[in-house]
């Protein structure tokens, strides 16, 4: 499972490009001040970490959470996934389990954002049993909606055999769909590996199989 686990860290800091950065870094922007609270509604929590409330952002989503808002429960169980801080100043403990326990809430109502760190958990045994299979079924759900490291990941799966029944039709068309979304670095190199393990037909249905799928949305 050496290729999953080492672009784990790349994968992670990939999905954060197009999210909130939630570790803090110890600099300018760790000993900045916070900005004035603005008039604020359903994003609420993101809108005050973004501004530098980061205690008060923590506890709109705790609470948001418990009421059953997906993006709340997602943000929470980034926050325990890769815990908060500012300069020395812990705010929120690293704590995977209890990650878990929110990526679960998110990852069950359709967050592909906590498919992927759930799936990540999974496949590295951490706050959970290690499980390729369950890993395996959250890449996939979140591959389905478009996250372009879950499809890189399953992809892997399923030309390895791993936590799925191996299927080198499948990898290809999942290879395919990540590197058309400019995950080509990674994606590319794969294609072409496997392209010579199969047949011109079998690349040809995979390509097509890709091209007429259509991902599922999103839930926030």
């Amino acid at each position: 499972m050496w290729k999953l686990t080492q672009l784990f860290i790349i994968f992670r800091n990939l999905a954060v490009v197009f999210s909130l950065m939630i570790v803090l870094p110890h600099g300018a922007m760790a000993a900045s001040k916070p900005k004035p609270l603005p008039d604020i509604g359903i994003d609420e929590g993101d809108e005050l970490y973004k501004r530098g409330h980061y205690e008060k952002a923590v506890d709109w989503w705790k609470d948001a959470a418990q009421k059953g808002s997906v993006n709340a429960q997602y943000r929470l169980g980034a926050a325990y996934n890769d815990g908060v801080a500012r300069a020395k100043e812990v705010i929120v403990p690293q704590d995977f389990k209890e990650a878990a326990k929110w990526l679960i809430q998110a990852a069950e109502q359709g967050d592909e954002r906590a498919q992927f760190d759930l799936a990540a958990l999974y496949d590295n045994g951490l706050g959970v049993e290690k499980s390729h299979t369950e890993a395996a079924r959250w890449y996939l759900a979140g591959a389905q909606r478009g996250q372009v490291a879950c499809q890189y990941n399953i992809a892997v799966m399923y030309e390895d055999g791993i936590g799925v029944q191996k299927d080198l039709v499948e990898a290809y068309k999942w290879y395919y769909l990540a590197a058309q979304q400019g995950f080509v670095e990674f994606g590319g190199p794969a294609l072409e590996k496997l392209g010579r393990q199969l047949q011109p037909a079998q690349v040809r249905s995979a390509i097509q199989m890709a091209k007429v799928m259509k991902p599922i949305p999103p839930v926030r």
